[in-house]
């Protein structure tokens, strides 16, 4: 029973850990904090020139 009730509370919080920087917008776009301060929804082909100049995937906080 107590095994039970751990996985019933740590399977939630671990998609809530996957899921932020994939999915996001339409289309396959993904989400991208842009220089900290704006989330942008950006297609696929558009991340990694982000992520070289300092963004990071998922929503900024």
């Amino acid at each position: 029973m107590k095994y039970l009730l751990v996985l019933l509370l740590v399977l939630p919080l671990s998609a809530c850990v996957m899921l932020p920087g994939d999915f996001g917008g339409p289309a396959g776009k993904r989400l991208v904090c842009h220089k900290g301060k704006k989330t942008l929804e950006l297609p696929p082909e558009a991340i990694s020139a982000h992520l070289g100049h300092g963004d990071y995937r998922g929503p900024c906080h």
